[in-house]
């Protein structure tokens, strides 16, 4: 009877548990096991709050927010921004949207920018600069059209023929 006890969703305890979440608070770290659609309705990134007796207190405040950037705290995993910044990580998926300004903040800083530009192998890296190229220049060429300017249009045209694209191709390269 056991056995079958934890396979069972520790969330509804209805079905099978097929999901493992684990849940790093504070520097605790909680395991659950649910079943597919208490994950769907838990985000698939949260997990349930553990159903322990705590102080009245804390389960009146608990899903509560503090006012203020720096001391935000967020409601689904109790993570502050503080702890954030020591750790490097995150709680849960919500903290993205409760620290959004601060975590944009410090990624400009340290890496210059807010989104990820991942490394490529060189050979798929040329082909991935030569086909941006073409797109940018097929761009150009169809705003230089729009606006009539059919010297700088030519000029592109050729600069796109020099790149490989043939008329056939079109602007998109398609």
């Amino acid at each position: 009877m056991e056995s079958k006890d934890k396979n069972l969703c520790e969330q509804c305890g209805k079905n099978p548990a097929t999901v493992f979440i684990k849940r790093v608070s504070q520097g605790d770290e909680v395991e659950f096991n649910v079943c597919k659609t208490c994950s769907d309705e838990l985000g698939g990134m949260s997990a349930p709050k553990p159903q322990a007796a705590t102080d009245p207190l804390t389960s009146l405040f608990q899903g509560m927010e503090e006012t203020g950037s720096s001391g935000a705290i967020c409601a689904q995993c109790g993570m502050t921004y503080t702890r954030v910044k020591e750790t490097g990580r995150v709680g849960c998926a919500h903290c993205y949207t409760v620290y959004k300004t601060e975590l944009e903040t410090l990624l400009r800083r340290i890496h210059g920018r807010i989104d990820h530009r991942g490394r490529l192998p060189r050979r798929e890296g040329e082909a991935f600069a030569k086909a941006s190229k073409i797109k940018r220049l097929s761009d150009e060429l169809e705003r230089a059209v729009q606006a009539e300017d059919y010297e700088r249009a030519a000029g592109l045209r050729d600069r796109l023929k020099e790149e490989g694209v043939t008329e056939e191709e079109g602007v998109t390269g398609e």
